[in-house]
């Protein structure tokens, strides 16, 4: 997309978020190939993206708005090490959440076991053997790079991608592969929260209708007692019920539609909720609010997560167990306090060895130390 930008040799060109939903070791490239563009070619770049510690690699100024509001400018530099405003400050130290792990019970929630699976009319199988176990109000973070079948191990634990081999276990009883074969009792148990609120909320109902939906499928609840129940939700995902309970969804800001669907999730009264880079299109101290938001309800009702990402800074926030995947297969997984010390997993190694940091020279180091041609030192 870069030597597309640059074909008609323009005088500046936008990169707009071209990171945003991409895993850490792609990421590293995309900004390799950005930084080399601008050097070969002279030509000026605008950065839009909510992640300092991107920024400062690939910037020489930094201006941090809010609200359509310049709030500070500056020098990278200065901007990282020395901000002067409280909300580049906020920006600066996010990811400070203080989770307190929980060590596996005896019973498993779920049990994943030898589980092979392929999409249909594909000639390979994506998950290859694989076994995990989720204990009761514990977060297994499940990690790797785009393609390793995160995701395709939450389509198989929901019943939408029924696997080829292996078996599941809730709570002790088999867990029939296909959705379809599974009881609604059953189904209300095992929840998912999307990545793309947009597209996970039906933009023609109004929030009552979205959170309402599963009080009534799931539980039977109608009238008066649904209508509480749903401002009750709303109240715990800390969204006002009079402010909120009649908007529609192009009515909410993002943080507020993933919200939304964490009620809606919430609403079957599930001991299991799949996590699916619930923050991955979320600013960072949005991601930080629905971090801590799904923290305390888990604190609060024991809930078990299964949460998929790619960003190892919101593992280091959230996880107690950790699951590193590559190509369908488990490279590595335990504990998150064995899982990040070393020594580690060759894989498990570069992943976290491309989180960026809050330090401008950091890519060109990383650069060099991974063997890179690295022909400037110089920030852009």
């Amino acid at each position: 997309m870069t030597a597309l930008a640059l074909c008609p040799q323009p005088d500046l060109v936008v990169f707009d978020e071209p990171t945003t939903a991409l895993d850490v070791t792609t990421q590293i490239d995309v900004l390799s190939a950005i930084k080399d563009a601008i050097r070969d070619t002279g030509v000026a770049a605008l950065y839009i993206t909510h992640d300092l510690a991107v920024v400062a690699q690939v910037s020489d100024h930094i201006m941090v708005l809010q609200m359509g509001e310049k709030v500070e400018y500056g020098t990278t530099d200065q901007i990282i090490n020395d901000p002067q405003e409280d909300y580049t400050k906020a920006l600066v130290s996010v990811r400070s959440i203080a989770h307190e792990e929980k060590k596996p019970t005896d019973e498993p929630v779920l049990s994943v076991t030898g589980i092979t699976a392929r999409y249909r009319g594909t000639p390979f199988d994506v998950l290859h053997n694989v076994t995990v176990d989720l204990h009761p109000g514990q977060t297994l973070a499940i990690v790797g790079e785009s393609g390793s079948g995160k995701s395709t191990m939450a389509r198989v634990v929901m019943g939408l991608l029924p696997p080829s081999g292996g078996s599941l276990h809730h709570n002790g009883a088999a867990l029939p592969k296909s959705g379809k074969q599974r009881p609604r009792d059953l189904q209300r148990h095992i929840q998912m929260i999307h990545q793309m609120a947009d597209t996970a909320l039906n933009p023609k109902h109004r929030i009552k209708d979205i959170i309402g939906r599963p009080l009534e499928f799931f539980l039977g609840l109608k009238g008066r007692a649904k209508d509480v129940r749903i401002r009750e939700l709303l109240t715990l995902i800390e969204l006002d019920p009079d402010e909120f309970i009649n908007r529609m969804p192009s009515e909410l800001s993002g943080g507020q539609k993933q919200r939304v669907c964490i009620a809606r999730a919430l609403a079957a009264e599930p001991d299991f909720i799949i996590c699916d880079e619930v923050t991955s299109a979320l600013d960072q101290l949005v991601a930080e609010g629905i971090l801590r938001l799904l923290d305390r309800l888990q604190r609060e009702m024991d809930l078990t997560y299964m949460f998929i990402t790619h960003d190892i800074a919101t593992v280091r926030s959230i996880a107690d167990e950790v699951v590193v995947m590559q190509n369908g297969v488990i490279v590595e997984q335990g504990p998150k306090e064995t899982i990040f010390s070393p020594p580690h997993a060759p894989y498990t190694e570069l992943l976290l060895s491309s989180v960026p940091e809050m330090d401008p020279d950091w890519l060109t180091g990383l650069l060099k130390e991974r063997g890179a041609v690295v022909t400037s030192e110089e920030p852009l």
